[in-house]
Formats: C-alpha cells, sequence, structure tokens
C-alpha cells in the first residue's frame, strides 16, 4: 500500500514558502495568516490549504504555531531565477 505524494498547488507553495521563510522552524497561525494575506490569499483559502498540508504532514501545529514538516517540496521560483543552459 504506497503512498502518493499529493500534488501542490501554487496556493500550497506560497504557504509553503511563506512558512520557511518566516526562519527559526515555526510562526504563529496569526502571523503566517498575515502574510499570507498581504500575498493575496483569502481566509477560506488558507483554511483549506492549511488542512490539506496538515494531513498530508508537510506541516505540524504545536501550541498555534506552524511548523514545516516536510522539506522535499518544490520551492516557487520567481520569473527572474530560472536558469539558462
Amino acid at each position: 500500500m504506497g503512498s502518493k505524494k499529493p500534488e501542490l498547488t501554487d496556493d500550497d507553495l506560497l504557504f509553503l514558502d511563506i512558512l520557511v521563510g518566516c526562519g527559526f522552524g515555526h510562526v504563529s497561525e496569526a502571523r503566517l495568516r498575515e502574510k499570507l494575506q498581504e500575498h493575496g490569499m483569502s481566509d477560506s483559502t488558507y483554511n483549506f490549504v492549511r488542512r490539506k498540508l496538515l494531513f498530508a504532514r508537510f506541516i505540524g501545529s504545536v501550541y498555534g504555531n506552524l511548523t514545516i514538516e516536510k522539506k522535499d517540496y518544490r520551492p516557487l521560483q520567481a520569473e527572474g531565477d530560472e536558469e539558462t543552459t
């Protein structure tokens, strides 16, 4: 019974990137929600993505703080970051 890795959407990747970018390995849910709202994420999208990533064990929750559990996701790249060969 193999476990299939969930497909990550742009919203999922944004959530993970902001969480990782906050440093310290954890961030309060209030601060993370605020940062994601600055990037245009709605509360309903935040709640959906948070639940999805918790169940997929990409993130964890401890005392109101969210932590990154899996770091093997594809970070978002800005348009200018793509390597040319």
